[in-house]
């Protein structure tokens, strides 16, 4: 379990406030809100890599020592940054097993190949002879290379179809129940939080406005919930809509 205690995060004005939230074990949380909101500051000061020019107060305390790489996996919302332009991603990939002494799970590595839809002959190009979509799959690969306990992932559907979306926050559920991991999943979408996500976190202008389970933010009462959820139910009909327009 990871323990957020009293956390602000500052600049030359407070940009998270006062943020109080346990992260159980073995967990899909989600954390949802708009863009600006903090989700992805929140997961920098996780990871102890706030920008330049930031300071923080308040305590992250987790049951266990937790090592990026080895045992946080994370998965950037700028997952262009994420590569080398001079290697390729399977000498990355070594190179990964090799820092931690590890061996490459072959087997493993295929089954998130395929999952991933990503042609194993990819692991063969560089950085540059990829498209957008397909880095942002390889960075999702590299960041469960070493089966880590702890997957940070921020907005890692962006540039995924609906299809592939749905196919990998299934496969991310089953991980989470083979290897005993917790997710943290930042989304600005309501939908596949309340599929996936165990645990909600809505966030608001650097706050949590609201936390609780799929069921417990459905019936809220909160008017900033409120709001998402009628958004949400909007979209949903208009997606029906479009469908029987489609299909007579």
């Amino acid at each position: 379990m990871i323990q957020i205690r009293n956390l602000h995060v500052r600049a030359k004005h407070v940009l998270l406030h006062d943020m109080n939230l346990s992260l159980p074990a073995h967990r899909f949380i989600c954390l949802v809100g708009a863009s600006g909101s903090g989700k992805t500051l929140l997961l920098k000061r996780l990871l102890d890599r706030l920008p330049d020019g930031m300071s923080s107060s308040g305590e992250v305390i987790s049951d266990e020592p937790l090592r990026r790489g080895l045992d946080i996996g994370y998965i950037p919302q700028q997952y262009t940054d994420a590569f080398l332009p001079f290697l390729t991603m399977r000498q990355m990939l070594r190179d990964t097993y090799r820092a931690h002494g590890r061996k490459i799970d072959h087997p493993y590595i295929d089954d998130v190949l395929r999952t991933l839809e990503l042609d194993p002959t990819w692991l063969d190009r560089y950085p540059g002879e990829l498209s957008g979509g397909q880095l942002q799959r390889f960075a999702i690969l590299f960041a469960v290379t070493l089966k880590p306990r702890l997957i940070l992932a921020d907005e890692l559907t962006t540039a995924l179809d609906p299809v592939l979306t749905r196919r990998l926050l299934d496969w991310l559920t089953e991980y989470q129940h083979q290897y005993g991991a917790t997710i943290l999943f930042v989304t600005h979408e309501l939908g596949p939080a309340l599929h996936y996500g165990e645990q909600l976190v809505l966030m608001q202008d650097g706050r949590i406005v609201e936390t609780g389970t799929p069921q417990m933010i459905e019936q809220s009462r909160h008017p900033f919930t409120n709001s998402l959820m009628q958004a949400h139910r909007t979209s949903l009909e208009e997606r029906k809509s479009s469908c029987t327009q489609s299909y007579p």
